[in-house]
């Protein structure tokens, strides 16, 4: 059971029913650490065996039964606590199944103590679990969760949905890191990838140019079968453009090539953890893991071996693979991925009722089908169908997200022409009941001071003038290369008749030549009427010819004369 389960609607549920169960059995100087992870809830306790055995069993005891009584206390909690992880995969994934991550708790306010006590029972069962431990003494486990045994099938983990923006690109979620993180499938080369990655990158941008203190490659479980590499280091403001771009290319060459050496450096690295004493217990977390997952769990032996037989060109192979999936979050720049950078909301606008904010220049247009947000020259939309939540405050303002991340909020407060009640008609009625998430807050914006409203329709002012120029200056462009291809084209119609008036003025002559051939031939007592039927309907028809074409020509350049008189 992970944050995957979840929807935008519903995110913090599952770290609030840990913080319930928690309540019940955490104590002074108790080991004790839970962490929910995209597929995974892992709750790990320290200590003897009566005090494990006891733990766990108030644990599942409180999960089977939760204390909800305290959740306005832990989801008061939770709401205060910020993460500082990139939301890398909200990017990749969009708000929704392994795009939802850490810290997001969207849906604490909206679950009620039945949604808590039903999505514990469903989610944490005995058949959706495996207890594990290391120690000399095998814990006598009493564990209290409902629905079977741990030998019936435990729930699938979520598919790996298709991204929701082209990849490879570039989001543009700052922070002072540069991060590379791709979607590969979850072999052993995918380890080796990652540690020869690291190594050259600390050795090309650390060692080398000193550009960076460190340098990470974590790989990320996904469904068991796909996995994701994020590769990151740490930059400084003054060298952070070029140590992105020798970051890229530095990945960009592991996909051509990779020298024998840095594998084999690589694995040694890696069968390092083979030679630790207590194998079994080593292991035993990922074991479990893979058994939540439906994955084969192969001895240690085998992980071994199967690392030592990782290749250079299996590495090449992977990384090549992998880089059309890579998205790059980068503190400078764009298209350093070698695509645009990723845009939310960048559907085609709506049309409807438009309502101008009065604190700044924006303005929302509201239609049957969803709403676009002119903030400036910006615009963002969000599809209806395609809401992940609506955020309902009590003061009747409202914060429509969209799948992708978009977001459009509505603040009565801030508009003259928008009212709680028209807000409620326009859009809650257009979202599902499901995903409208009641979010209180303390106060809701206040209307703007008189000042701030003359700035704001100033700053609107100023940018329809700059538009309507743009709109002017362009215009009179398209009119003078429309004229200057009219222009040409005459001059060419010109030219094409000067050349059929030679020709014709030219059939002309040779049929009178032919002509005064015949009568020479006449007179000697020849008469080919043949010849005479053929030149003289050729002469006439040359004559003609001539004759409109001078005439056209004429007409065409006395225009242009006229013109020139009239400019003149």
């Amino acid at each position: 059971m992970g944050l995957a389960d979840e929807t935008l609607a519903t995110s913090g549920i599952t770290a609030l029913v840990v913080a319930l169960a928690l309540r019940s059995v955490e104590r002074p100087g108790l080991d004790i650490t839970a962490s929910v992870g995209p597929v995974v809830t892992h709750v790990r306790v320290s200590g003897s065996a009566e005090r494990v055995r006891t733990t766990l069993r108030d644990l599942t005891h409180a999960l089977a039964n939760l204390p909800v009584q305290h959740r306005e206390t832990e989801t008061r909690a939770l709401d205060e606590r910020q993460t500082d992880a990139v939301g890398v995969m909200a990017w990749r994934y969009g708000f929704q199944s392994y795009g939802l991550g850490p810290g997001q708790h969207v849906g604490l306010h909206g679950a009620t103590a039945t949604d808590l006590r039903s999505w514990s029972a469903e989610r944490f069962a005995s058949s959706n679990a495996v207890a594990w431990y290391a120690g000399d003494e095998e814990p006598d486990l009493g564990l209290a969760l409902p629905a079977g045994g741990l030998a019936a099938a435990p729930c699938p983990p979520p598919a790996v949905p298709e991204p929701v923006l082209s990849l490879p690109a570039e989001a543009p979620a700052g922070g002072p890191n540069v991060v590379w993180e791709v979607v590969a499938p979850d072999v052993p080369a995918l380890q080796v990838l990652a540690e020869v990655a690291r190594r050259t990158l600390f050795r090309r941008m650390r060692q080398d140019q000193g550009w960076t203190y460190d340098v990470s490659a974590a790989i990320g479980v996904l469904d068991g079968r796909e996995a994701t590499l994020r590769i990151a280091a740490g930059l400084r403001p003054e060298t952070a453009a070029e140590a992105t771009g020798e970051f890229l290319d530095t990945l960009g060459r592991l996909r051509y090539f990779v020298a024998e050496d840095d594998v084999a450096a690589a694995r040694a690295h890696l069968l390092l953890a083979f030679d630790e004493p207590h194998q079994e217990a080593m292991w035993l977390p990922d074991e479990a893991l893979l058994t939540l997952l439906g994955q084969p769990v192969p001895s240690p032996a085998k992980r071994r071996a199967a690392i030592a037989e990782v290749t250079a060109a299996d590495v090449v192979s992977l990384a090549r693979a992998a880089w059309d999936t890579g998205l790059l979050v980068a503190p400078v720049g764009s298209g350093w991925a070698g695509t645009a950078v990723a845009r939310r909301g960048a559907g085609e606008a709506v049309t409807g009722r438009a309502f101008e904010r009065i604190d700044v220049d924006a303005t929302i247009v509201v239609g049957d089908h969803g709403a676009t947000l002119r903030d400036g020259r910006t615009r963002t939309t969000v599809r209806f169908a395609e809401t992940a939540a609506l955020l309902a405050h009590p003061d009747g303002g409202r914060l429509l997200v969209a799948l992708d991340g978009a977001r459009i909020p509505f603040e009565p407060t801030l508009h003259d022409d928008l009212d709680a009640s028209t807000v409620a008609e326009l859009v809650d009625r257009h979202v599902p009941e499901e995903l409208v998430v009641p979010v209180p807050r303390a106060t809701a914006p206040e209307r703007p001071d008189k000042e701030r409203i003359k700035q704001a329709g100033r700053a609107r002012a100023d940018r329809e003038v700059e538009e309507d120029g743009i709109l002017r200056t362009a215009g009179a462009a398209v009119a003078g290369t429309g004229k200057a291809v009219l222009e040409l084209g005459k001059l060419a119609g010109i030219l094409a008749l000067v050349l059929v008036l030679l020709a014709a003025v030219g059939g002309t002559l040779f049929s009178g030549v032919l002509l005064m051939v015949w009568i020479g031939s006449l007179l000697d007592g020849e008469r080919d009427w043949l010849t005479l039927a053929v030149v003289v309907p050729a002469g006439l028809a040359c004559a003609g010819v001539t004759w409109l074409t001078y005439n056209a020509v004429i007409r065409l350049g006395g225009e242009d004369q006229g013109k020139a008189d009239d400019a003149g």
